[in-house]
């Protein structure tokens, strides 16, 4: 008898292969209902709204609110200063104002003849020549300045100086030489005066060199320049300084 066989054509044979792992499960998020999105955009746009209302009050306050009539914020006012103030004592407190000084040397010479029929006859002479050095101050004399030379309206001034004058000159000792001296008079001692004759005559020569040289122009000029300058630092923007001398018609 013959065993029937299995039919294993069909068949797969068995394997121990285990079975491959499912992925993971991903998890996963619900979306958001759309009612929840709009709340988000309502509660920014009432933040804005009260930034701009907060902006809007300030700005308002700034401008309008008052308190007794001022503004809490008003914008600072310039004060308006007071109008500068000169008189004539500014003026004649500074005396006598030297402008300009000029120095020079002169050549003097000066000579007495003796006295008697002796000297007479003989011609004999005291004589002597220095060198004389000399200073010469110009300027104003600023106590001849009265009422009527200064005149003001607010910042506006107009002033008349007395005109310029020589000061004072002076002898400088220390460089005044006497470059030579001769005394030929018979019985007769030095001439006490002759040195301070000498001196008198190189004064006035000095005065004359320093005139001719223009210096009461100079003083002219920088007395005007120093007014000017002096009514400027006190405040006024419309300043004119005239020469007492210079005004047509004086």
């Amino acid at each position: 008898m013959n065993e029937s066989q299995p039919n294993t054509d069909n068949v797969s044979p068995e394997t121990n292969t285990p079975p491959e792992p499912s992925p993971d499960p991903q998890p996963t998020t619900a979306a958001a209902p759309p009612l929840a999105n709009n709340q988000q955009y309502v509660v920014w746009g009432a933040i804005v709204i009260i930034l701009l209302a907060c902006i809007g009050s300030f700005t308002y306050l700034a401008g309008t609110v008052t308190t007794g009539g001022l503004s809490l914020f008003a914008e600072p006012t310039n004060t308006p200063l007071p109008p500068p103030v000169v008189n004539i004592q500014n003026i004649q407190a500074q005396s006598k104002l030297v402008t300009v000084e000029y120095s020079t040397v002169t050549e003097i010479y000066n000579e007495a003849e003796g006295k008697g029929w002796l000297n007479e006859l003989l011609g004999t002479k005291e004589s002597l020549l220095m060198l004389v050095h000399g200073d010469v101050n110009a300027g104003f004399d600023l106590s001849k300045v009265d009422e009527g030379d200064l005149w003001t309206d607010g910042k506006r001034v107009r002033l008349v100086l007395p005109a310029a004058e020589l000061l004072n000159t002076e002898i400088d000792f220390d460089r005044t030489r006497l470059v030579y001296y001769n005394n030929s008079r018979i019985f007769d001692e030095n001439n006490p005066n002759l040195q301070g004759e000498a001196l008198k005559q190189a004064k006035e020569a000095i005065d004359q060199a320093a005139l001719q040289e223009g210096i009461l122009d100079r003083a002219d000029e920088y007395g005007k320049l120093y007014f000017e300058n002096f009514l400027y630092s006190l405040g006024f923007t419309d300043v004119e300084v005239v020469i007492d001398a210079q005004i047509i018609g004086k």
